[in-house]
């Protein structure tokens, strides 16, 4: 520049012609030099404008993540969203048939009146309208059957898991048209709902979804997660991390940079889940409505929410508290009112996540749930008032809440209870009569009882109800596991009645019912060609309130299944005798609606697919060779009703019409003894139960009843089953709708049983027209 300066080495350089205007060279270097002092000035400018820009990306993520979650929820609505369309469908016909008029003017006849007496048959079985509402109806006595009754006992007592039989006056003038619960003598009202195959069975892998790669960890690791539940998480935790870190700069600011440390980031990404966590977690469940599943399927993603939650909240205080400390001024900024709110919202939190551990939630079940209200409630308070930009979140979480406790005082009700104490089964049978309609079959509802004490009193705890419905009331089976039910079983006990005592102890109590909850949801039972329940101990609750409802629904038309096979898995007779009775009674019921149908169809009557109840009780812990009593003696009456069918010797004692040999003395003591010791027989498997079960003639019964000391084997069963039912539908000519395998009990028995789902061949999958599995497990 100096030399630029001097005007003689300039017209050197350039000529005479160049002339160099000093005044203009001083007054463009003053120019140039305010620019450069602009630039230091406008730095602050510029650092406030990084921060702007970065203080928008974070408040834009999470409206960007509910964007996500919602592209995921979608993704999982479609996916259940034909089940749903089926379920519907089957639900609007058969609605739209019962608010018809059922009163039919015959008289004086005329074809249009006999016309209007054949009932058009329709689709039913959806049952949408079913399983929100508890509803009461008359009071009936219920009693509870022994296992020692003769067969003209049992049909003389009341079941308490029967379903009534309404008979229609009949008169010369009107005829009122039978209905579900009409006379199992009337023609079918109803078709079988659509069977809709999951979209997720046409995958080419779609054997492998039922995989549980985590079961085989330690005890402390050990998860039952399938693989689509693992898809759904790590998408979840995917996006998750994705609006973490996304231009989310963590490094320390400068003075020549506006953005960094950017821990504000975690404590949003953790205040926007709030009310997602408990979306999930709540029992009345908007999430679950709109995929099909209730709360206790979702209960995983509510604790993965949670924790992810707590995990991200802890990176946010404890990022700001260091920041703070190596600033020096932590105890400032901790005396400001929004990080003492704040630090109230945290601890909030982490009270919550302390008594969500599972050992401490099954040691103090009250005290996890005291717990779990205060610090949700200290959890909002203290966020609202930490920052504004939290508030909307708050409330919406509190505006989930509430409607969930809404929704829970909705479906409570107040109703007397008959306690009944079984000794040999360490349970509580728990019956509401008053209580008649209004779940569906499997769905399970929550009790308090108040007279337990006012430590357990108002505990609520889960249990599947074990009655049909539209019976004559609600029945609970409580096994003692623990405090709670072992009170329950010592006022089962507290009885004046030395007979009662006697028997184990009877007792009346005041129950609060909360309910009905949980389900299949949009599975329709009835729509599948053959139906497997799977129970071990205490989870025959659930099979026997699905098979009671299939039985009791079958002369409707609306159950497509040929046969229900009923096994159950307990570890002495002890445990069992006290349901014998029940089983015995049902499994007569199947059979006389077997023989009902197969005579009609003989003699040319419309008659829907008659529905078999094949009941195999395995008990575990009996020697193979010990004979069991767990049967009642064998009359002349169920001889000649039972003895072709439960060991597959043909049809030679069936029920048909015409000359039948009569079997010999031999003959008879022979099946006597086959029936009390069936491990001796060729039959004692269920394979080869299921083989000479097939065997038989297409016309006759299946219904039976079979008890054998030993563990069945799942993959020869579920094997036989679908040659079954591919042989059966083969003759037919008729396409199956597939199998659906349900299992309720211990984590081990449900794992078995999944296991063997999955390895059945492919080609046997396909011609059986696909297998399904449905689970259950004791805890939630």
């Amino acid at each position: 520049m100096p030399l630029m300066g001097n005007p003689s080495l300039a017209a050197v350089l350039y000529g005479p012609s160049v002339t160099f205007n000093v005044n203009a060279v001083t007054q463009t270097v003053a120019a140039v030099t305010p620019i450069a002092t602009g630039s230091v000035v406008n730095m602050t400018e510029v650092v406030e404008e990084q921060k702007a820009d970065q203080m928008g990306m974070d408040s834009t993520m999470p409206r960007n993540l509910y964007l996500a979650f919602a592209g995921l929820l979608l993704l999982c609505m479609i996916i259940s969203h034909p089940r749903f369309l089926a379920r519907l469908f089957a639900s609007l016909h058969s609605s739209s048939k019962t608010q018809k008029d059922t009163s039919v003017k015959v008289y004086p006849y005329t074809p249009e009146s006999l016309k209007a007496l054949h009932v058009k048959r329709t689709p039913g079985g959806g049952d949408l309208k079913k399983g929100w509402l508890l509803r009461k109806g008359q009071d009936k006595q219920i009693q509870l059957q022994s296992p020692l009754n003769t067969p003209s006992s049992v049909h003389s007592k009341t079941d308490y898991f029967a379903s009534p039989v309404s008979e229609k006056a009949l008169s010369p003038i009107n005829i009122n048209v039978p209905s579900i619960s009409s006379t199992t003598s009337s023609p079918p009202t109803f078709y079988p709902p659509p069977h809709m195959v999951p979209l997720l069975h046409n995958l080419p892998f779609q054997s492998t979804l039922l995989l549980t790669p985590f079961s085989r960890l330690p005890s402390h690791l050990k998860s039952y997660l399938t693989l689509p539940q693992l898809y759904i998480i790590t998408g979840y935790l995917i996006l998750t991390a994705f609006a973490l870190v996304w231009k989310s700069d963590l490094s320390p600011q400068t003075k020549d940079k506006g953005y960094g440390a950017d821990w504000m980031r975690s404590g949003l990404v953790a205040t926007c889940q709030i009310p997602l966590v408990i979306a999930l977690g709540v029992r009345g469940n908007i999430i679950g409505l709109c995929v099909g599943k209730g709360y206790e399927r979702l209960k995983v993603y509510h604790k993965i929410v949670g924790r992810v939650v707590f995990l991200a909240s802890t990176v946010h205080a404890a990022a700001y508290m260091y920041k703070w400390t190596v600033a020096g001024k932590f105890s400032t900024y901790a005396a400001k009112p929004f990080a003492m709110y704040g630090l109230l919202a945290y601890f909030a939190l982490v009270l919550i996540v302390i008594t969500s551990l599972p050992w401490v939630r099954k040691a103090w079940h009250g005290i996890f749930e005291i717990c779990h209200f205060v610090g949700i409630a200290g959890l909002l308070v203290g966020l609202a008032l930490h920052v504004p930009v939290a508030i909307p979140f708050c409330i919406a979480a509190a505006i989930i809440y509430l409607i969930s406790i809404l929704c829970s005082l909705t479906k409570t009700r107040l109703a007397h209870a008959e306690l009944h104490a079984l000794p040999g089964a360490a349970t509580t049978v728990v019956t509401i009569p008053a209580l008649r309609s209004g779940w569906r079959a499997g769905q399970h509802v929550r009790i308090r009882i108040p007279a337990l004490g006012p430590s357990k009193g108002f505990e609520s705890h889960p249990f599947t109800i074990a009655s049909a419905p539209d019976g004559e009331g609600l029945v609970l089976m409580c096994k003692r596991a623990g405090d709670w039910t072992d009170k329950l079983y010592e006022l089962a006990q507290r009885s004046s009645d030395i007979e009662d005592r006697a028997e184990g102890g009877k007792n009346n109590a005041t129950v609060i019912l909360e309910g009905p909850y949980g389900g299949l949801g949009n599975t329709l039972l009835p729509s599948f060609s053959s139906v497997v329940l799977v129970a071990g101990g205490s989870g025959i609750t659930q099979a026997l309130g699905l098979a009671h409802d299939l039985v009791s629904r079958a002369p409707t038309g609306v159950v497509r299944a040929r046969t229900i096979d009923l096994i159950w898995m307990v570890r002495t007779e002890d445990t069992a005798k006290p349901l014998m009775a029940t089983l015995l009674e049902l499994v007569d019921e199947a059979k006389q609606w077997e023989m009902q149908c197969l005579d009609g169809r003989r003699k040319g009557e419309k008659r829907p697919v008659p529905t078999a109840l094949r009941v195999k009780i395995f008990i575990t812990r009996s020697p193979a060779s010990s004979p069991l009593n767990l049967l009642p003696e064998i009359n002349d009456w169920r001889i000649e009703q039972d003895k072709s069918i439960k060991f597959g010797f043909g049809s030679g004692f069936g029920h048909e019409d015409g000359l039948k040999r009569q079997p010999s003395a031999a003959e008879k003591e022979k099946y006597e003894y086959l029936f009390r010791n069936p491990s001796t027989s060729s039959s004692s498997t269920s394979a080869s139960t299921i083989s000479s079960i097939s065997t038989m003639r297409h016309d006759s019964p299946l219904s039976t009843i079979s008890v054998n000391p030993i563990r069945p084997d799942f993959n020869i069963f579920l094997s036989s089953l679908a040659d079954e039912t591919i042989s059966r539908y083969g003759k037919m000519m008729i396409d199956p709708s597939g199998i659906c395998v349900t299992a309720c009990g211990p984590n081990g028995l449900v794992e078995n049983v999944r296991n063997s789902v999955r390895n059945l061949q492919d080609y046997k999958k396909r011609g059986c027209g696909g297998i399904e599995f449905e689970e259950e497990h004791f805890g939630f």
